[in-house]
C-alpha cells in the first residue's frame, strides 16, 4: 500500500531513472524534500488544497507553476512505478497557464510582436534558420523553453494536411498539439540546415532544435539567448535585447493562434 512507500526512495527512484541535468535533479530533489518534510506523515494522502498552499507559498523561490510541476511528476512516477492505486493530488489543470507569468517576464504587446515576427524573419545571425524556427516554435505554439528543447525530431507527425507535435509536460508526460501552418513552414525551412552529430543526433531523430554541435540546447539559457539575439537586430525591439525571456514570448499574443 501507499502509506508504506518511503518517500526518500521513490524520489531517488524517480530522478534515478529520469534524464535530468545535474541542476535540474538538484533543484526538483530540493523541492520535493521540503515538501516531504511539510506535509509529514500525510505524505501519501495529501489534498490537492495542500498541495496548492505549498507550491504558492509567498516565501518560495520558484514559481508556483514550477512547484505544482514537480510535485506532478513525483506523485506520477510513485503511482506508475510503487502504487497504481495512489491518487495524483496534483491534476493537470492545477498548474497555472504560461500567461501567468511572475515580475520581470512580461509579454510582448501586438505591436512587438509583429516587428519581431519580421526580425525573425530577417535574422542572419548565427545559425538564422534555427533561431527562426525556434522563435516561431515558441511563439506560436506558446511553448516553454525546456518544451521547445525537449522536442524531438520524431515527435513531429506529419499528415495529410496537417502537422502534430507530441510536446513534453514538466513533470512528465506529453500532449498531441497541431503545429500551426506558419510555424510548420518555418521548422521545414530549418531542417536542411539542422546541425545533426551521433550519438547525440541524427538525420531523422534527436533533439529538433540542436547546438552547433548537434546536441541538444541547454533549456536554462540557450533559447533565451538566441530569442535575444534576435530581438537585439531591429532598434525598435532594442529594450527587448536584454530583458527578453522565452516565457515572455510564449505568453505574448500570437497571430499564428486562433
Amino acid at each position: 500500500m501507499a502509506i508504506a512507500l518511503d518517500p526518500h526512495e521513490v524520489l531517488a527512484h524517480w530522478l534515478d531513472n529520469k534524464p535530468y541535468g545535474e541542476r535540474t535533479r538538484g533543484d526538483y530533489e530540493r523541492a520535493i524534500l521540503d515538501w516531504i518534510s511539510h506535509i509529514g506523515p500525510a505524505v501519501w494522502k495529501p489534498t490537492t488544497a495542500k498541495a496548492r498552499a505549498w507550491a504558492s507559498a509567498p516565501d518560495a523561490l520558484r514559481t508556483e507553476a514550477w512547484r505544482i510541476s514537480v510535485l506532478r511528476g513525483f506523485y506520477g512516477h510513485a503511482r506508475d512505478e510503487f502504487d497504481p492505486t495512489l491518487v495524483n493530488p496534483v491534476p493537470v489543470g492545477l498548474r497555472p497557464a504560461v500567461d501567468g507569468l511572475p515580475p520581470g517576464r512580461a509579454p510582448l504587446t501586438p505591436a512587438e510582436v509583429t516587428i519581431y515576427i519580421s526580425a525573425l524573419d530577417r535574422y542572419d545571425g548565427i545559425l538564422p534558420e534555427r533561431a527562426r524556427a525556434l522563435g516561431y516554435l515558441v511563439l506560436g505554439m506558446k511553448l516553454r523553453a525546456h518544451q521547445a528543447v525537449d522536442l524531438d525530431l520524431p515527435e513531429l507527425i506529419r499528415e495529410q494536411h496537417r502537422v502534430t507535435a507530441k510536446v513534453s509536460l514538466k513533470g512528465g508526460g506529453t500532449e498531441l498539439r497541431e503545429v500551426p501552418p506558419p510555424v510548420a513552414r518555418a521548422i521545414r525551412e530549418y531542417l536542411p540546415h539542422r546541425i545533426y552529430a551521433p550519438p547525440y543526433s541524427t538525420e531523422e531523430a534527436g533533439p529538433l532544435i540542436t547546438s552547433g554541435r548537434g546536441r541538444r540546447l541547454d533549456s536554462h539559457n540557450t533559447p533565451r539567448d538566441i530569442l535575444r539575439a534576435v530581438a537585439a537586430t531591429d532598434p525598435l525591439l532594442d529594450h527587448l535585447a536584454t530583458t527578453l525571456t522565452t516565457d515572455g514570448l510564449a505568453a505574448s499574443p500570437s497571430p499564428f493562434v486562433t
